[in-house]
Parts: C-alpha cells; sequence; structure tokens
C-alpha cells in the first residue's frame, strides 16, 4: 500500500466572478468577521465551536449575496429567493451541516462557470438542503426546492445515494402543511444515511450524494498522485470489518480524550461526520467544500493511537479552514512551486501552511501520549512524534520563509514557533531511527529539507 493523504484546501475567499449572470455584486474579501479570537497554537473547544459558528454565519451571509444575485439575473424569482431568505434566517440560529457548505459552493462554482441552468438549480438546491432543518420544524414558511427536470423528483443531499423523494403534487415550492405531513418520511431518510450516531462518538456516515461526489474528487486527486486507481468505496455498516472500525473509532477518540481532552472536544466540535472508505493508496481528506466531513481510509487492523491521529489530523484541516475564512492569516496562500514538508513534490504555500499546523497539532498529541501514564502506547506514539516533529520543523522552516501574514497571521505563526521549541525541549531533534519506522499509513519521510532552527 502507498499511503496517500489527500487533505484539499481550495481558496474561496475572493470576489466571485459571475459577469456571465449577474453584476458583480460580491464585495471584495468575502467573509468577514471583527470577534476577538484566541491563538490556535494550544487546542481548545470553546474556540472551535466559536470559529464553526462564526463560518456558517459567514457563509449564511454569502448565499443572501448569492440571492441577490440570483435575483439580479432572474434566474429565480423574487418571490422564491424571498421565501429562502426567510428560511436561512429562521434556520440561523441550527448549525449548518456539511450539505449547506456543498449547496454553497455548488452555486459559486456555477456562477463561475457562468452556467445559467446550473446556477438555477444550485441556487434552489439550498431549499433541498433546508428541507431536514424544516422537517425539524424550524421552517415554518413556504420552501422552494430544485426539483429533477425530468423525473419531477426531489434529491435530498442528506438522505442516502440514488434515493429520492416523490412527492404527490405537482409543485416546486414546498407549504408548510405538506412539510409538516411528511416529516416522518424526511427524518427516516435522514436516519438512513447514518451508520453511527450516537452522541458523544465518532458519528460515520454512509453514503450520500455530496459523499459520493467528494470520494469522486478524492479518487481522480490519487489517480494523479500515486499513477493507481485507489477503488474507494464507503465501508458497509454491518460486516464484521466495518464493527471493527467503529469501535477504533471509539477507542481512538477515548484516547484523545484521556491525554488532551481539549482536542477530543475541538473533534467533537468540528467534525459532523466521518465518511469511513474502503480501497488502496488513500489514508484522509477533508475539504472546507463539505466542512466538518472527514475522509478517512484507515485499516482496521491499525492501532487506537493511529484513529486518533486521523482523526485529529482532519479535524485540525476544518479548524485551520474556519479560521483562514473567518480571520485571514496567510495573506499570499495562492503562491506556488515551494518545497514541501515530508513530502518530495511541491505544493502550493497554503497546503505547506495547513500541513505545518496539522503536524504541530499532531506532534502536541503524540507528546501527550508519551507524558501519560500508560504506557500501551508509548512505543508508536515515539515514532509518530518524531515524524511529525520532522514536518513540523520542516514546515516552519518554509512557511516562516515565505509567507506574508495579517498581524493576527504573525501571531500564530510565532506562536507555532514558541511551541516547537517546547517541543524539542521536550524529545530532542527528529531522529530518522524512529521517524523512518512510520511507513503503514503515512508516506515514507523525506529528511532532507532543512529544518527551523530551534
Amino acid at each position: 500500500m502507498t499511503p496517500v493523504a489527500s487533505s484539499v484546501h481550495r481558496a474561496y475567499r475572493r470576489p466571485l466572478d459571475t459577469t456571465a449572470v449577474q453584476p458583480d455584486c460580491f464585495a471584495e474579501g468575502g467573509l468577514t468577521d471583527d470577534k476577538e479570537s484566541i491563538l490556535l497554537a494550544d487546542p481548545n473547544g470553546a474556540e472551535a465551536a466559536a470559529l464553526r459558528r462564526s463560518l456558517g454565519e459567514a457563509i449564511t451571509a454569502d448565499w443572501q449575496k448569492v440571492l441577490d444575485a440570483a435575483q439580479s439575473v432572474q434566474i429565480v424569482t423574487p418571490e422564491k429567493t424571498a421565501l429562502l431568505r426567510q428560511a436561512l434566517e429562521s434556520t440561523a440560529e441550527a448549525p449548518r451541516r456539511s450539505e449547506f457548505y456543498a449547496a454553497y459552493f455548488a452555486a459559486l462554482d456555477a456562477f463561475a462557470a457562468k452556467e445559467r441552468d446550473a446556477a438555477t438549480r444550485a441556487v434552489l438546491g439550498l431549499g433541498n438542503v433546508l428541507v431536514e432543518d424544516a422537517a425539524h420544524g424550524r421552517v415554518q414558511t413556504p420552501l422552494p426546492i430544485s426539483r429533477s427536470a425530468r423525473h419531477g423528483s426531489v434529491r435530498l443531499p442528506f438522505t442516502p445515494v440514488d434515493s429520492a423523494w416523490l412527492l404527490p403534487a405537482d409543485t416546486d415550492v414546498l407549504d408548510p402543511e405538506h412539510l409538516a405531513d411528511e416529516k416522518h418520511t424526511i427524518l427516516e431518510a435522514a436516519a438512513a444515511s447514518w451508520i453511527t450516531s450516537q452522541p458523544g462518538t465518532v458519528r460515520l456516515r454512509a453514503e450520500t450524494d455530496v459523499v459520493r461526489t467528494e470520494i469522486a474528487k478524492y479518487s481522480e486527486q490519487t489517480k494523479d498522485i500515486a499513477r493507481l486507481d485507489p477503488g474507494l468505496t464507503v465501508a458497509a455498516g454491518t460486516d464484521d470489518d466495518t464493527q471493527t472500525l467503529i469501535r477504533n473509532y471509539d477507542a481512538g477518540l477515548r484516547l484523545i480524550e484521556q491525554v488532551l481532552p481539549e482536542q477530543a472536544a475541538e473533534i467533537r466540535t468540528l467534525t459532523e461526520y466521518v465518511a469511513p472508505l474502503r480501497g488502496e493508496h488513500f489514508v484522509g481528506g477533508s475539504d472546507i467544500v463539505l466542512f466538518g466531513a472527514s475522509f478517512l481510509c484507515l485499516e482496521p487492523t491499525w492501532s487506537p493511537l493511529c484513529f486518533a491521529d486521523h482523526l485529529t489530523h482532519e479535524s485540525t484541516h476544518q479548524l485551520l479552514h474556519a479560521k483562514q475564512e473567518v480571520h485571514p492569516l496567510l495573506l499570499n496562500r495562492d503562491e506556488t512551486g515551494l518545497s514541501s514538508p515530508i513530502r518530495t513534490d511541491p505544493r502550493p504555500l497554503y497546503g505547506t501552511y495547513h500541513a505545518t499546523f496539522v503536524f504541530l497539532r499532531l506532534t502536541r498529541l503524540m507528546a501527550a501520549v508519551l507524558r501519560s501514564s500508560d504506557t500501551q502506547w508509548h512505543e508508536e506514539a515515539e515514532i509518530r512524534f518524531h515524524r511529525h516533529l520532522l514536518g513540523l520543523l520542516q514546515g516552519l522552516a518554509i512557511i516562516d520563509e515565505h509567507g506574508v501574514y495579517s498581524p493576527e497571521g504573525r501571531q500564530e505563526l510565532d506562536g507555532w514557533i514558541e511551541t516547537a521549541q517546547e517541543l524539542v525541549a521536550f524529545a530532542g531533534l527528529p531522529d530518522p531511527k524512529l521517524y523512518n519506522r512510520l511507513n503503514w499509513d503515512y508516506d515514507q519521510a523525506n529528511g532532507d529539507l532543512p529544518l527551523l532552527k530551534v
């Protein structure tokens, strides 16, 4: 197996070019939030919750701009945009789910591609997302939706893949009474998309339409990187291997809870669900386009510490996605052609920035395991500590030299460097005799790049 860790970091903090369908009414700079925030070097569950709320509020505000654009060029009627605005407002206090983000980015992509029909479907698709909120009683007004032009069915993005909701009435605006009558049908269909959904655990999701789209993307990326087809599929919910996966996810989260409770709190806050995958040549990924979803292809035979590592890995990406969108830190994120820590291929600076932060949080986690009195995982934690410390020091050397930062971004980087100094003081510089032993869930480390001097 050739592991490929493929977390994706798409840059959307920019004005939107929608000249084919609307005047430019999207504000320069995208998301804004003036609240004071805590630096990220230390895990903090409350700050993670605040960032998740802020990101949801910012995307909600940007949805209003999308509706302005749709109404301006007459691809959605004023009556429907008004109803969608009311639905956004009435659901504002509920957590925004991954499908909410997926619909938003689909709308942006359709506008950017100058495809009027696709933009219309994407904007009305917001109603399809909010059907679940309506079933929970959060929407009391009529709700516009997108229906299949061919069959008239309604695809609900939070239900199992290939399922469709067949409406008895020929309408594309659902009245509250009809939604109330269909409440149990909607909620039962949503519940069928979960493999596990117990509170306080890592929730596992079966394949939905948006999950399938992300898997196809990761498959293509893996083919590009590894030149091999990963054959990715969502794990079934009933076989023995999947039951072992469930136990390992829960054991990994309990291990984090024992040694670093605030990190566990972050994971519970930021990880809406994990899509457990089967396949080859791919280990994990996450993307702001489906914020809150982690895609992990972990072997049932790997240890709970390995599961803890990758749960932390992907939730850390999600944390930095939210932070960067709400409070921009790295200002030259699109710079390309630079070396990448651990890996042998160059990547955009924003990818290295993400990787460096992930290495910081993983090194901190392994240090917490090594400090714990339970020695069961100490040998593996030491190997992981040295590999992640290597990536941290390599990454810091790159982003310190090449990054351009906001004032808060510079504070963040200084905090990361200070944490790296503490970690080196704890266990010394990365030891190749240790970090080269980790090769089952991560690529073999490249130790040739310079390290930050600490």
